[in-house]
Formats: C-alpha cells, structure tokens, sequence
C-alpha cells in the first residue's frame, strides 16, 4: 500500500525568490493552507497476490505486503471506504509522525526571520513577540502573548496583546473586531469594535464604538483619539504641552471617508 499526500509534507521554510534574482526573508512559505474541501491524501491499498502452485501441486502463498491506513486528527473527513482525506474546514495541514492534522489556529512562538510573514485564513496565537517590520494578516483573531514592535497586524476578528505595543512610529493594528492592549505607544491602530488599553501614547487610535483607558495610570497623551460613542479616561493631555486631540460623536471610519470623497469632488 502506499499514501499519496496532496501537499507539502516537509515545509523546511524556504525564503522567495524576487524575479530580479534578489531573496524575500519575510515570505518564507511555511504554511500549507486548505480550504474546506480539499483532497489531503488518497490511499492506494496493497494487492495481497494470488496464491501460486509448486510443481509438486502445492500452494505456494503469496510473499507478505504492506499494508497501510489513513492517521488523522480532527476538522478531516475520511471516506466510507477509508481510502480518502478531505479537510472539514480551512486553515492549514500538516502532518505529524504520519498523523494528518487541520487546525484553523496557526500557533507560533515569535514573529521573526525564523517564521516570516503571515498570510492566513484562520486565527494566529503568537507565544512570543512580533518584531519589527514583520506583517500579521489573519481573517480570524489575533493573539499575541508578548510585545508587538513596529510590526502591521491586522485581522478580521480581534487584536488581543497581553504586554502592548510599542509601534515606533510605524506600527499598524487594523481589527475588524475590537483591540485589547496592556499599553499603546507610537502607533495607529483601527477598530470596528472597541479600544481597551492601560494608556495611549503619541498614537493615532480609531474606535467605531468606544476607547476606555483604565487601569492604574489610564492617561492618554500626544496623539489623536477618535471614538463614535465615547472616550473614557482618568488622565487626559500632558505638563509637558504635547497636544491631545480627542473625538467622539462620529464613526471616524465615517468621517474619513467624507474627507476622501470632498477632497475627490
């Protein structure tokens, strides 16, 4: 018998090769995508053979073959007759000490030259932090259990940063749902939903809904701070002079593209 695999079984990260010759390290290829459906593997079964006869009449039985089955986890459909793996959802494949897994969770430790952008369909858990000009897409939720540099994330589901961000003044979070930081600095962040952080520093930060800023300090300083229905704070603007801009009445999504229009008219 033997498996065929309908996709990378040995995802050694490859960096992409530019057409002018050059090397993209940020798009390393490491992640095997499904879509809900796909073929994942066929099983050709073993033929056992037919029994032979010696010339003394004898049955000769045929040599052993091996056999094999189909090993997989969950989100996999395997076929009435056992010969097919087809994927129950999207998100990636992989296959583990010949174990066939689909998980619509991509789960990495940091976000670095080590693992490249990433592109996926599902949701990313980040164990570590999320280093400089690196991108997180994700059409689900983004977790990240450490810090988030001048990085771009943006999901279609929520932002959730257990430590903060410090954006260095190129760092982009775009949610369609809400984000949930420790801190926001130097960086400009859009939310469909809520903004929930500890403070706000010399950040642009878009909230369809609402910005609470709590917590033991819960300041906003510097910046520009754009709510539809409320801004809740405990200390607003700065000694130090730098000018605090705070909205709140309209979807800053809404009156951006107001501004876009006039400006096109």
């Amino acid at each position: 018998a033997r498996i065929e695999y309908f996709f990378d079984t040995d995802p050694k990260a490859k960096p992409t090769l530019n057409s002018d010759g050059s090397v993209d390290f940020f798009h390393l290829n490491a992640i095997n995508h499904c879509s809900k459906g796909d073929l994942l593997a066929r099983l050709y079964p073993e033929d056992p053979g037919e029994y032979g006869t010696s010339v003394f009449g004898e049955k000769i039985k045929p040599r052993d073959v091996k056999k094999a089955i189909l090993r997989h986890g969950r989100n996999i459909i395997l076929s009435e007759d056992k010969t097919t793996l087809t994927a129950e959802t999207n998100g990636h494949v992989t296959l583990v000490e010949g174990k066939v897994f689909v998980s619509n969770v991509f789960e990495v430790e940091n976000v670095d030259i080590s693992t490249g952008d990433i592109d996926y369909e599902g949701s990313v858990v980040v164990n570590g932090n999320v280093c400089t000009n690196f991108t997180v897409r994700a059409k689900g939720n983004i977790e990240v259990k450490g810090i988030v540099e001048g990085a771009i994330l943006e999901a279609g589901g929520n932002i959730i940063i257990t430590r903060g961000m410090n954006g260095m003044a190129k760092g982009v979070l775009k949610a369609g749902g809400n984000v949930i930081a420790k801190f926001i600095e130097n960086a400009k962040v859009t939310a469909g939903g809520f903004v929930s952080t500890e403070s706000i520093l010399h950040s642009e930060v878009m909230a369809a809904t609402e910005i609470t800023v709590s917590g033991k300090r819960g300041f906003i300083t510097g910046g520009r701070v754009s709510a539809g229905s409320a801004v809740v704070v405990k200390t607003l603007g700065s000694a130090m002079g730098a000018d605090t801009i705070v909205e709140v009445g309209v979807d800053p999504g809404v009156k951006m593209r107001v501004q876009e229009l006039q400006k096109s008219i």
